[in-house]
């Protein structure tokens, strides 16, 4: 999809004379339109997980708040929620299709990466769920405490990321270029492992949400430099948000973009061309949803965050952080780019067993066990030279990881019997 284009539509979708981006108040018989008919909702992931979790409960109140009508939670991982999202963008425009994905998809759009068949900037929008806004944590042993404090110091950090080219490797680079920092990107770190590492001292900085690192900051082991919100968070008003931090135009996009991603999270989606009377029974169904007291009590028992936006608020947001100058994109594209070295291990053994219907596997691995993190989507998973899926892997099989690290994701698991 040419970039142009996702332009284009944003342009026509945020200027005067667009679309009308609400829909009329739908009668009562265009609620009447899903009574006995089965929508189906698409999880772009496996399941299991943050998404499966917000997908299947919003569905559940949306099929509550819609009389007659039947939701059916459909899990479709690939390709990193490409595959998923593809399905939703190209489905029949019923309103019995919709589905969540990650929001960071908008980011494949703008680097027009191969084997997408979306725009994120003509579909329609449910609402979100959460937030999980991008913040910047330094180990509080080191003497930096602000951004400014490490730019001078021109010393170059060991920044825990996700895979080469993931989207936390993304946001570091990102991090780099607004910030004028310099980074050694060291890949596959999930969140806790990174945690481990930074107290151990292999890592000296970090990206990740707020909430899932603010126990780090208590306890004293990390320091909050910077995070990637419209407004300062109240829980760490001390701690300044990147936009006030940051000077030059571009680098103020790259950072809306990163804002962006974190402040709509956990979003649902339609295909283009729902007609206006259906989408606004779809919205009003999850909005209620989202407002009901006993969801608000599911999501806290699972130690969840909610907070919700709706229908045309999430429309224009997608399409703001979609409109980037092309010098921009230049600068998302570089961030991409992998130019460090990296280095898989292959780690082979006999599988001492499965946890998570095989989302940890343990091996034995010369004499000692060995875990690897395997994901639905992301490891490509092999038994006796065929594609498979985790769940087949079962304890007493041969298997070789190849991972980053002992502990880490694997980027392929390779069985036989």
């Amino acid at each position: 999809m040419a970039f142009s284009k996702t332009l284009t539509a944003c342009a026509a979708t945020l200027g005067i004379g667009a679309i009308a981006a609400a829909p009329s108040i739908a009668s009562a018989g265009e609620a009447d339109y899903f009574k006995k008919k089965n929508v189906t909702f698409i999880v772009a992931t496996g399941a299991g997980g943050g998404f499966d979790f917000w997908g299947r409960l919003i569905a559940k109140y949306m099929q509550n708040n819609l009389p007659g009508s039947t939701f059916v939670v459909r899990n479709m991982p690939g390709a990193g929620h490409i595959l998923g999202l593809n399905y939703i963008y190209n489905s029949k425009p019923n309103g019995l299709t919709m589905g969540t994905f990650n929001t960071a998809m908008f980011l494949n759009q703008i680097l027009e990466k191969k084997g997408i068949r979306y725009d994120m900037a003509k579909m329609n929008y449910l609402g979100k769920l959460s937030e999980s806004y991008q913040m910047i944590m330094i180990n509080s042993k080191l003497p930096y405490k602000t951004i400014t404090d490490l730019r001078k110091s021109g010393k170059v950090l060991n920044m825990a990321t996700g895979g080469p080219g993931s989207g936390r490797w993304i946001f570091a680079k990102i991090s780099e270029r607004a910030f004028g920092l310099k980074f050694k990107m060291i890949p596959g770190y999930t969140g806790p492992d990174a945690h481990l590492a930074m107290m151990r001292g292999e890592i000296d900085i970090m990206m990740g949400g707020v909430e899932s690192n603010t126990p780090m900051v208590e306890r004293g082991r990390g320091h909050f430099l910077t995070v990637y919100s419209s407004e300062r968070d109240k829980a760490w008003p001390k701690m300044p948000t990147a936009k006030e931090l940051i000077n030059d135009e571009n680098s103020k996009q790259l950072a809306a973009i990163v804002t962006a991603i974190g402040g709509q999270w956990r979003i649902a989606g339609l295909p283009p061309k729902v007609p206006a009377g259906r989408l606004a029974v779809l919205r009003a169904a999850y909005k209620k949803g989202a407002e009901d007291p006993a969801f608000a009590k599911s999501v806290k028992a699972a130690n969840r965050y909610l907070s919700p936006s709706f229908g045309t608020d999430v429309d224009k947001a997608i399409r703001t952080a979609l409109n980037v100058t092309p010098e921009v994109q230049k600068l998302l594209k570089k961030a991409v780019l992998v130019t460090t070295k990296v280095t898989y291990l292959k780690h082979t053994g006999k599988v001492t067993k499965t946890k998570r219907g095989g989302r940890r596997i343990w091996i034995n691995y010369k004499g000692k066990e060995v875990k690897a993190k395997v994901s639905g989507s992301r490891t490509k998973v092999t038994l006796n030279g065929k594609n498979s899926k985790r769940k087949f892997v079962k304890p007493g099989m041969t298997c070789t990881f190849v991972y980053l690290r002992a502990g880490a994701e694997a980027k392929n698991l390779i069985c036989k019997k």
